[in-house]
């Protein structure tokens, strides 16, 4: 088995892949002692990265134990770094081999890991599609939290209570109309989950500061 040495990790659970220059100081990165490496088809990097896969058992009895800490007297049980000459992922497995998270690289490591790989047998790795329908997302990781933060606080905003900020947010996004609040509320929610944009950073900035204001 090939493995890759004294790498940085930064495991996400949430099923996203964070680039590694969206990497957040609260984030716990793991400083790897040892990984093993498999060289894929892109393919198969796309399904790793991008669908909802669970590889098959003989794989991961082949990797179990096999990636270690550097600080830690333990193991991932099972964990692996995939590559196909073009990029880079990290991923670990449940024992019933889903994806329980996934990490990027930091740049000069994965060009390190590409290198590396050059010469290196392709393989298959048996697993298979349990939904491709991952849902991408092109924001950044502020902008995930903005959008989330919004669809939360807009949400709870009462007719009653809140009329006079929500309409001034409304306006700031599609102008005045004679839609009642209930229109308005859905409209602005849907825009939102569908269409974040610099008009919701924009709104985001007015919420805070409406809250730091009180």
């Amino acid at each position: 088995m090939i493995y890759i040495y004294d790498l940085l990790l930064n495991y996400q659970d949430n099923g996203r892949l964070v680039e590694f220059f969206e990497w957040s100081e609260d984030d716990i990165l793991e400083h790897i002692k040892r990984i093993p490496l498999f060289v894929v088809p892109s393919i198969d990097i796309d399904h790793f990265c991008f669908s909802n896969i669970k590889v098959d058992s003989k794989f991961l009895e082949s990797i179990k134990g096999k990636t270690l800490f550097y600080k830690k007297k333990k193991s991932i049980f099972y964990s692996a770094l995939f590559c196909d000459l073009n990029r880079v992922i990290a991923v670990e497995f449940s024992r019933s081999g889903e994806v329980l998270a996934k990490s990027c690289l930091l740049l000069d490591e994965e060009e390190e890991v590409i290198e590396s790989s050059k010469g290196i047998d392709e393989v298959h790795i048996p697993y298979k599609v349990i939904d491709d329908r991952y849902p991408l997302s092109f924001l950044t990781r502020t902008e995930e939290f903005q959008k989330h933060y919004l669809l939360s606080e807009i949400s709870s905003f009462t007719e009653e209570k809140d009329i006079d900020l929500f309409n001034y947010l409304y306006e700031e996004v599609f102008g005045y109309d004679n839609l009642s609040f209930d229109l308005k509320l859905k409209k602005l929610m849907d825009d939102i989950s569908n269409n974040f944009d610099i008009r919701y950073r924009n709104v985001y900035n007015i919420i805070r500061l409406s809250y730091s204001k009180k």
